[in-house]
């Protein structure tokens, strides 16, 4: 069940978001993670539908229409956090 759920999780977001990112983050283990990491993100105010999952150790959101977020402030709120970002892909 729990696979199926990351999967229909996966496919939402890369289907519904329109430039979109994909970040893998390390260190995560519990749901204050989550908490921690979309707060951070949220912050940055450049972006919106933020789902952090757990199971993956992925960061799933988008850019708000006419903002640009960078790797570099992707990275930086992650560490902030108390993560790291291993890996960010853009969505198109």
């Amino acid at each position: 069940m729990k696979y199926l759920l990351s999967v229909a999780l996966l496919i939402f977001s890369l289907s519904s978001f329109a430039g979109s990112f994909v970040v893998d983050v390390s260190g995560m283990s519990c749901g204050m993670c989550v908490k921690a990491i979309t707060k951070e993100l949220e912050k940055t105010g450049k972006v919106e539908k933020i789902n952090v999952s757990l199971d993956e150790k992925k960061a799933y959101f988008s850019e708000k229409k006419g903002q640009k977020i960078t790797d570099n402030e992707v990275k930086s709120a992650i560490k902030k956090a108390g993560y790291s970002a291993t890996t960010i892909a853009r969505k198109n």
